[in-house]
């Protein structure tokens, strides 16, 4: 009985011996068939090869081994990296496989338990393998196949992942370029590189899919080491404005006002926000600043104006206004609103005439004839306004009132007739 145990046991060991050599024979073979794909460049070597480390990676004998995914990840590289369309074509998937071979070879080439048992889908682990990869005191299974995957293949495959990552995004495919932006930010660290541009092209496919706090994860990072300019800041204010979150939208503009404190258009963001707030002192400050920032832009001029107008500050208003179509002369609000305004302030005087009794004649001539100076200067404003949008119905009947006013028979018949009456 006791020799029929040890023959078991015997046959046993032979039988699993004999496997783990099986399976050593397939990464050798792998190992083999990229060589020769190397040198021939026929594309059945590669099938074979990749044919024959998928089994070996599956296996529980070879699946821990940093050889057999340093192999696996030099046929998926040469897959990925053919320029037979062909033959690439028979790889769905090869970039991504090269990425996951190389990541797991680097795990199990260190030659410690926490590093083969890191979760390469954790943030976290992956900065941990990064650390042990770096740290003088780690010892490696293979040195020779961790310094090839740093220095000869991921700089092609952050290249791989970027392009793959912008064609995605073009496409449409916002799920795949934020996955392919986010596996060139990886593979970049190892590489000891901060990846602007995939963390921009991350940032902006996780906007376009709705998940704002990665957005703004990332388009912080960069706004970190002055990636992007004042643009950035523009985009997190936009994102916290589609979330409502007012407090957190004022704040990025205000630290991006900080960081670029000429920016004509965070200060028109900011001025949105104090016009809306009522904030006017502040706001008249920070156009000062956004016309010195922008001394072409006729949309500061009339904005302002608008708020002077508001604070009845003619003289002020006027001059933006006039400035606004000066440096855009089809700029038909900045013309209607200085004209209104003339006219408005003509009403005012004619109102205090009216109700002025007879006894007052000198200040009924006053107020008369400054009645009269108001609507003289609404005039041009309004027929400024009028050549530029000759279909508004408001401007054409501010111009009738006028003309009636001023006994200007022919152009007073003439707009009544464009109005239709």
């Amino acid at each position: 009985m006791m020799k029929n145990i040890k023959t078991i046991s015997l046959l046993t060991l032979l039988l699993s011996v004999g496997a783990l050599c099986a399976q050593k024979a397939k990464v050798v073979s792998a190992y083999n068939y990229n060589k020769a794909f190397e040198r021939d460049k026929d594309c059945d070597d590669l099938v074979k090869g990749v044919e024959s480390i998928e089994s070996a990676t599956k296996d529980e004998k070879t699946k821990d081994w940093a050889k057999t995914w340093y192999y696996g990840g030099n046929l998926y590289f040469n897959a990925a990296m053919n320029q037979d369309e062909e033959c690439k074509a028979q790889f769905d998937g090869a970039l991504l496989n090269t990425y996951n071979a190389y990541m797991k070879a680097l795990k199990y080439n260190i030659e410690s338990d926490e590093a083969q048992a890191l979760d390469l889908e954790k943030d976290e682990d992956l900065q941990k393998l990064h650390k042990m990869i770096f740290d003088k005191s780690t010892d490696f299974d293979d040195p020779t196949y961790t310094r090839d995957i740093l220095n000869q293949r991921f700089p092609y495959i952050a290249l791989g992942f970027t392009n793959s990552g912008v064609e995605a995004f073009q496409e449409g495919d916002y799920e795949a370029a934020k996955m392919l932006s986010e596996k060139s930010i990886v593979v970049n660290l190892f590489l000891n590189r901060f990846d602007s541009l995939g963390m921009f092209n991350a940032a902006l496919a996780s906007e376009r899919l709705e998940e704002y706090d990665d957005a703004i994860q990332y388009f912080s990072a960069l706004a970190s080491v002055g990636y992007g300019g004042a643009d950035l800041y523009l985009y997190m204010a936009s994102i916290y404005d589609m979330q409502g979150d007012t407090a957190k939208k004022v704040a990025v503009i205000e630290a991006g006002r900080k960081a670029y404190p000429k920016n004509s258009a965070l200060i028109t963001e900011e001025l949105n926000y104090l016009i809306a707030n009522g904030e006017t002192e502040k706001a008249l400050q920070n156009f000062a600043d956004a016309i010195e920032a922008d001394p072409d832009n006729a949309s500061l001029f009339y904005n302002r104006g608008v708020i002077y107008d508001g604070l009845d500050s003619t003289e002020e208003a006027a001059a933006d206004y006039s400035k606004a179509i000066e440096i855009d002369p089809e700029f038909f609000d900045a013309a209607y609103n200085l004209g209104a305004m003339y006219y408005n302030k003509g009403a005012e005087w004619n109102n205090t005439a009216s109700s002025l009794p007879l006894s007052a004649k000198t200040k009924y001539k006053e107020a008369e004839a400054k009645a009269k100076s108001y609507f003289s200067k609404a005039a041009p404003a309004l027929e400024k306004a009028h050549a530029i949008n000759p279909e508004d119905k408001a401007t054409m009947a501010s111009l009738t009132k006028i003309y009636a006013i001023q006994g200007e028979d022919e152009k007073y018949t003439a707009m009544k007739k464009k109005l239709g009456q």
